[in-house]
């Protein structure tokens, strides 16, 4: 055995020397722009060097590539023959020469091949076409922000092995596409041959105005193929043709907001409402005792990310905490359908008869491109029960020296008292009388006036509720207006830690986990680098929330039962 490959290692070495030949040829030629072709390099004995194929970048894309080496003897001649099977697609149409390429010092030489234009591939084919691609939109004008579908309906009349399909992108980097569900696969007549149809459907809503358009979809698979395939490679490859087509690209035409119309109410959707549900009978409430009011409003065309939450009017006798809202998406193949959810505890402070007032949400009609509102009509509540403390009973003021003079009085015996009026003259009780009453009045005026002071005192301000300046931070990130970012979060963070000393936002970066830290410090490189520096409001405001999100439970004690309902 080691004799053998002895004489391999000789026989490789003495070709080494010899001068290598290359050969390059195609699968096929012409070729569709389209379709996938081999092209085939063999050598006859080692080459120089490893190819270099990215001459051939420049005019196609590699869409694989495979080495084989083989020897075999033949009437006692050892033979060398190594290959590299490369599968291409043409960037464009047209004649071209495929270039040398560089095997170390070896080339290859160059081979001539010529690419036909693909046929259509869109809606109304030929009878000849195995398979097209449709794509369109549910309208051809829309507003900003508002739902748009858009369908790509891919057809076959053969079988597709491993088929692929890209994601569909829009010339507005900011716009939001979501999946309406998955793929759908129905049979459609089309000039009288049966198509095997599978079709998608996305939601999508530009953030800018202008044109909308679509960059064309690209679909991959293989087609069986009836010639047999000279490359030793694709008997371990699925065999076919790898086929691509490219969609239309299709435009829509997409209006700004109205100028009428303020930023914090532009809500384009197909419809909305606004309920409300409590959680106890309102003509039996009790003062002091708290009731859930449930807040739901519901969007057609519109994910939930985009509504607000409602406006909700102070009232007297009548405390608020409301709580973070809870979003959720229908998908449906029809769009999408938001829903913001919010419940908001109140609690009657003393017994009565009170109206919550109505609530009205404007929103955009995008089907008609009128204003409408969503109205919730007023709520009459009624609390019985006194919610009041007893007060505490009055303080009692005891003058010094009382209590030690009624004892000694009680207790002296009718002889002490004899002896004490001896000693003390009748003429000195007048005086003894009127210091123990000045010494009475000094002390109680003190004690009062001391009590003065402690309810003069001036209370330290309650901090602010922290839910309105989590919705701040979200609005200032929404508007991408740095200056004003760093400002909520400011008044955010003092609230949040009010025992920090919160002055800048690398204070509150110290206090913030890794994914929110890295996010504040973006913004403030953004405001105070020399260097030009962006920041993602996107990414801070999902940095913010997730930080939000990881709330530490605390155990409930029966003095603290009302503390979530002001707490965040």
């Amino acid at each position: 055995m080691k004799y053998l490959h002895l004489f391999i290692l000789l026989f490789i070495s003495s070709n080494a020397l010899a001068a290598t030949s290359i050969t390059a040829r195609l699968s096929h030629n012409p070729v569709s722009m389209d379709e996938s072709f081999h092209l085939i390099f063999e050598a006859d004995s080692n080459v120089d060097g490893d190819p270099d194929f990215s001459v051939l970048s420049k005019d196609f894309e590699i869409l694989s590539s495979s080495q084989s080496t083989n020897m075999r003897s033949i009437n006692g001649n050892w033979s060398l023959k190594k290959s590299w099977d490369l599968v291409l697609i043409s960037k464009r149409a047209g004649v071209f020469t495929i270039p040398p390429v560089p095997f170390g010092n070896d080339s290859s030489p160059a081979v001539q091949v010529t690419v036909q234009a693909a046929s259509s591939n869109t809606q109304g084919a030929s009878d000849q076409d195995a398979f097209f691609l449709e794509v369109n939109t549910d309208r051809r004008t829309a507003w900003v922000r508002s739902e748009i579908i858009y369908t790509i309906r891919f057809l076959t009349s053969t079988a597709i092995n491993r088929p692929t399909l890209s994601e569909p992108t829009t010339n507005d980097p900011d716009a939001i596409i979501e999946k309406l569900g998955q793929v759908a696969n129905y049979q459609k007549m089309v000039n009288g041959v049966p198509y095997s149809v599978s079709e998608l459907r996305f939601a999508v809503y530009p953030q800018r105005s202008g044109t909308l358009t679509f960059e064309p979809v690209i679909f991959e698979g293989r087609i069986a193929s009836g010639r047999q395939s000279s490359s030793l490679f694709d008997q371990f490859m699925q065999s076919g043709t790898l086929k691509r087509l490219r969609s239309e690209s299709i435009s829509v035409t997409v209006k700004p907001r109205p100028a009428t119309v303020a930023p914090s109410a532009w809500l384009p959707a197909e419809k909305l409402s606004i309920e409300e549900e409590w959680s106890e009978d309102l003509s039996q409430l009790r003062s002091g005792e708290p009731v859930t009011r449930t807040l739901t409003i519901t969007a057609t065309g519109l994910p939930g990310e985009q509504l607000n939450d409602p406006d909700l009017a102070q009232v007297n006798g009548v405390k608020q905490y409301p709580d973070k809202a809870v979003i959720e998406n229908q998908r449906k193949r029809d769009g999408i359908t938001g829903r913001r959810q919010i419940k908001v505890a109140m609690i009657p402070t003393q017994a009565g008869r009170y109206v919550i007032p109505a609530i009205n949400i404007p929103w955009w009609n995008a089907r008609t491109g009128k204003q409408e509102y969503a109205q919730l009509p007023e709520t009459v509540i009624e609390a019985t029960g006194n919610a009041a403390s007893s007060a505490p009973p009055p303080i009692e003021v005891t003058p010094p020296g009382a209590e030690t003079t009624e004892q000694t009085a009680d207790s002296a015996s009718p002889a002490d008292d004899n002896a004490f009026k001896t000693i003390v003259p009748a003429s000195v009780w007048p005086w003894i009388s009127l210091v123990l009453a000045i010494g009475w009045i000094t002390t109680t005026f003190l004690q009062l006036r001391k009590q003065r002071s402690r309810a003069a005192a001036p209370k330290p301000a309650p901090l602010p509720p922290l839910l309105p300046l989590q919705r701040a931070v979200e609005k200032a990130c929404n508007s991408g207006d740095a200056a004003r970012t760093k400002n909520a979060l400011l008044a955010w963070a003092r609230v949040r830690w009010p025992s920090a000393m919160i002055t800048s936002l690398a204070d509150i970066a110290e206090l913030s986990p890794a994914e929110l830290r890295e996010q504040i410090m973006a913004l403030n490189s953004s405001l105070y680098s020399e260097r030009d520096a962006e920041w993602e409001p996107k990414a801070l405001r999902a940095a913010f929330y997730a930080f939000l999100s990881k709330k530490p439970v605390k155990k409930q004690t029966p003095a603290s039962v009302l503390e979530p309902l002001y707490k965040t």
